[in-house]
This record gives C-alpha cells, structure tokens and sequence, in this order.
C-alpha cells in the first residue's frame, strides 16, 4: 500500500485540500488519518499518515501520546506521511 514515487506522479491535480483529502480517503479508507496541521509560509499544510501496519501504528501512536520513547523502526515504518496544502499540493515522504 507504500505510495511509491510513480504512482505519486499519477496522482490527479487537486483543487484544495478537500478534494485532495476525499481523493485519498475514498482510495485509502480507514488507513489514511489526519494527524494535524499548521500553517507554514502562510498556507495551511494538513499532516496526514497513510497506515501501513495498523497494530504497530496505534502501539507506537498510544507510547508517544503517554510520553514514553519509541525506538526501532517498526513504529515509522508502520505508516507513510502525506502532506496535503490547502491549495492542492501534495508532498509524500519517501
């Protein structure tokens, strides 16, 4: 389910983050999650990670939140970073 770099050229031009985020939700479903966002250069940029392992996810998810460390890399390889901008752009981490 890893985006790669050929199917992110693919990707169909976005008006907005709604339409990107519907996109991704429709293609993605449950495994695409928004985990925040902040405005960066005075554009809003929406911080999402597609799922990839969806135990190791939550696990390493729940040990962040209670302040606990996580090490290895089971917990970043359980899931891909997606950023959305409010104008349509989107930039995944490879």
């Amino acid at each position: 389910m890893v985006i790669t770099r050929e199917e992110e050229t693919r990707f169909p031009t976005f008006l907005n983050h709604k339409s990107a985020r519907l996109w991704f939700k429709e293609k993605y479903g449950k495994h695409f999650v928004m985990v925040g966002s902040e405005v960066i250069d005075g554009e809003k940029v929406y911080f999402y990670n597609l799922v990839l392992d969806r135990e190791t996810y939550l696990e390493g998810r729940e040990k962040l939140q209670s302040g606990e460390m996580v090490t290895g890399f089971d917990f970043i390889n359980s899931y891909q970073a997606v950023e959305v901008y409010e104008n349509g752009n989107i930039h995944v981490v490879h």
